[in-house]
């Protein structure tokens, strides 16, 4: 097996490691304050001007929709 590297051009052009990428993995509802695992968050998003931009998502354990 490989490592994968990304090129970063917000970094003047420098390889970086994938591995050295923070990712959400968790995020908290703004009622309940439970944590929410990302792969569980339904997000509405859309494409303006060529640029995603996330709308709200639904905490499944209270259902409030969070934005």
């Amino acid at each position: 097996m490989g490592h994968v590297e990304v090129y970063n051009i917000d970094k003047d052009g420098e390889w970086t490691d994938l591995n050295d990428i923070p990712f959400i993995t968790t995020v908290n509802c703004q009622l309940c304050n439970e944590p929410t695992e990302a792969h569980d968050i339904i997000v509405t998003a859309r494409i303006v001007d060529g640029e995603v931009v996330a709308g709200t998502w639904q905490c499944r354990k209270c259902n409030t929709v969070n934005g």
